[in-house]
């Protein structure tokens, strides 16, 4: 299960850097997303996020 999250934060987080998003609105954004992301809270939603970020070594992950 765990790499299907990961698979599915790595689509959508890389659709919305793709987009142009702002990191405020991507993180507004995906924390609403928890039942896509297969967890339970925004909290989650956005720890799963940042860590994608910090796998990409982003900028936004700084």
């Amino acid at each position: 299960m765990e790499k299907e999250i990961n698979e599915t934060v790595a689509y959508v987080v890389d659709r919305f850097l793709q987009a142009g998003l702002k990191y405020n609105h991507l993180l507004a954004i995906t924390r609403t997303m928890t039942s896509d992301f297969g967890v339970s809270s925004e909290k989650e939603a956005e720890k799963l996020v940042k860590n994608y970020l910090t796998s990409l070594n982003h900028p936004y992950s700084h």
